[in-house]
């Protein structure tokens, strides 16, 4: 410390609030010294406090005059001008700076405290980097930003990062997906990356240039259209989960059936001339979705037969309009007083089930990126699992995979299906995952961009507890399984706070919702209201990161990509250049 001049002297310790008395000959927010020039002046700087061989580092949380009525300048009152310094400083420890094998190492310590009349020093650039993280302490160290008050370097480990969820928070256009783009920029470079981008917009794949990786290591794949990338998920690859999920079906009368339905779909085929259903062996349909009177005894035996899991597979998958015969007659035909019967009362009870098969199959848009057609499968006899694994390895990698970025492009899904089609998805990827258990998981960092279009509750009341179970299992134990989260959203105020509350580190861009600030104070354990409050206030590609996997919260300006997502502004200026005028004049107008 004897290359810098002391600032300031501690003059009260109230619990953990320390307070200095300014030196009289500091007037600015800044204090140069030997190493160059630092932030000392302004809330959230930090500050040396020798103590005893110890060098404490203390945040500053507030300013203030002593006797804030008073006239303090020369000039302004009768009063003579004191030599003692009238302003003070408030703040807390938030660690010590320790020196081993002669590299600074940083301890977070909020329980020491300084001596009364402990000097004040401002700290240098080192000093500061040592604090916020070194990209020496870790063989994967990941550049977050500069901090915005000393301008050192936010590195962070990347396992301590992402091991236990990011949440990148933000409005529109303040720096959200061009800072998540700058990490995965880093994270791509590491040779076994494994990495997997939900691209709701189709703007990564600007950032992942082919030609600046090796061969192989960036793949996208367009969920949707005939484009040679593009991939349609089968319908019957969803499985049973994810069926479960895509159709909601309440759980007293529709689950049962659906669940009866998806169990013995690989028995049946399809009869598209009478729009019914009937066993691999059957000529004509006896099973239909319309309650009608016929073929009543039929469709009885059929079901009977299936129960007992007597009738052989068929050889390919029907079309998904097959599920609305197999949920009608299980469930609708009952004894009569004279044989069996279609009850109209409880095909009522199913209908609501039987109509949205029927409209997604129907929806234009849904079959563009969903095949409700059937088919072969994947080969081999017809299985649910063998087939959500195709999906699952097709879209999150098998056990070796060559790539280390897959940019799953999903632009061309429409909003209001989104959190159908991907909540499906994610119900098979948490299956599968589950199923290969910690001794075969493969680290597996998933980004999911816009989250709050399909991270959120539908339905309500246990309904609502039912259709997310996946992705809240996946936030609660996926860690165990070798699974990273990294979600990047608008509106935090719409996720699951299941969801929000097991992200470990936060970087928050601007947000000026009260909903969204208070959904961070109550999902974050780390978050201090002061620091939540600066939030609002943040310039664009300035955020306030915070969590386990730093030292302290941090107010940076977050690292930018190169090359940049499809993310930009749009040029309007550009509207008043060109055409055969001589170009727009406001003067004209005035």
């Amino acid at each position: 410390m004897r290359s810098r001049q002391a600032i300031g002297y501690v003059v009260q310790i109230d619990g953990v609030d320390i307070t200095l008395n300014l030196m009289d000959v500091h007037r600015g927010q800044l204090a140069a010294h030997a190493h160059g020039v630092s932030v000392v002046t302004e809330v959230g700087s930090l500050l040396g406090l020798e103590s005893g061989g110890r060098l404490l580092v203390m945040k500053v949380q507030s300013l203030s005059f002593a006797e804030p009525k008073e006239v303090h300048r020369f000039g302004l009152s009768g009063s003579s001008v004191s030599s003692e310094p009238l302003r003070h400083l408030t703040g807390i420890v938030v660690g010590r700076l320790r020196r081993d094998a002669g590299r600074l190492i940083f301890v977070s310590d909020s329980l020491s405290s300084p001596a009364l009349g402990a000097e004040a020093f401002p700290l240098t650039a080192d000093e500061l980097s040592s604090i916020l993280g070194s990209v020496d302490a870790s063989p994967a160290g990941i550049h977050l930003g500069d901090d915005l008050r000393g301008g050192g370097r936010l590195m962070v480990d990347l396992e301590s990062l992402v091991s236990r969820h990011v949440a990148v928070l933000g409005s529109s256009g303040q720096g959200k997906s061009c800072f998540t783009a700058a990490v995965l920029q880093q994270v791509a470079k590491m040779p076994k990356a494994r990495v997997v981008i939900f691209d709701i917009n189709g703007e990564y794949e600007d950032a992942f240039p082919a030609a600046n990786y090796p061969p192989g290591a960036i793949q996208v794949t367009r969920i949707g259209g005939t484009e040679p990338n593009s991939y349609r998920i089968p319908y019957y690859a969803l499985g049973r989960l994810g069926l479960q999920r895509l159709l909601l079906p309440s759980d007293k009368t529709q689950r049962p059936a659906l669940t009866f339905a998806l169990d013995h779909l690989n028995q049946v085929k399809w009869f598209p001339e009478s729009g019914g259903v009937g066993l691999a062996a059957d000529t004509q349909a006896s099973l239909f979705d319309d309650c009608r009177s016929d073929r009543v005894s039929e469709a009885q035996a059929i079901i009977g037969s299936l129960r007992a899991g007597t009738p052989p597979p068929a050889f390919s998958w029907p079309p998904m309009q097959a599920l609305g015969p197999l949920i009608a007659d299980s469930h609708s035909i009952v004894p009569g007083k004279f044989q069996a019967e279609r009850s109209a009362f409880h095909y009522g009870n199913i209908s609501y089930l039987i109509t949205r098969i029927a409209r997604f199959v129907d929806d234009e848009m849904f079959k563009d990126v969903v095949n409700v057609d059937g088919g072969p499968g994947c080969g081999g006899a017809l299985n649910w699992r063998s087939e959500s694994k195709a999906v699952v390895e097709r879209l999150f990698g098998g056990d070796e995979v060559d790539w280390r970025v897959h940019i799953v492009d999903l632009r061309r899904v429409s909003h209001d299906l989104t959190p159908f089609v991907l909540g499906a998805v994610l119900e098979l990827y948490a299956f599968e995952l589950f199923r290969r258990g910690q001794e075969d998981k493969k680290e597996t960092l998933l980004v999911l961009e816009e989250a709050h279009h399909y991270l959120r509750q539908m339905g309500t009341g246990d309904e609502a507890v039912n259709n997310a179970l996946a992705y809240e299992r996946l936030a609660k134990e996926g860690r165990k399984f070798g699974l990273a989260l990294w979600l990047s959203t608008q509106r935090p105020s719409e996720i699951s706070p299941t969801v929000l509350s097991q992200c470990n580190t936060w970087v928050s861009f601007r947000l000026s919702s009260e909903k969204d600030l208070s959904a961070i104070q109550s999902a974050s354990e780390w978050a201090d209201k002061r620091e939540v409050r600066r939030i609002a206030g943040l310039a664009r590609q300035n955020a306030l990161a915070f969590g386990g996997s730093l030292q302290m919260a941090t107010l940076i300006k977050a690292s930018t990509a190169s090359p940049l997502p499809r993310s930009e502004d749009g040029r309007f200026n550009q509207w008043a250049a060109g055409g055969d005028d001589d170009g727009f004049d406001v003067n004209d107008l005035l």
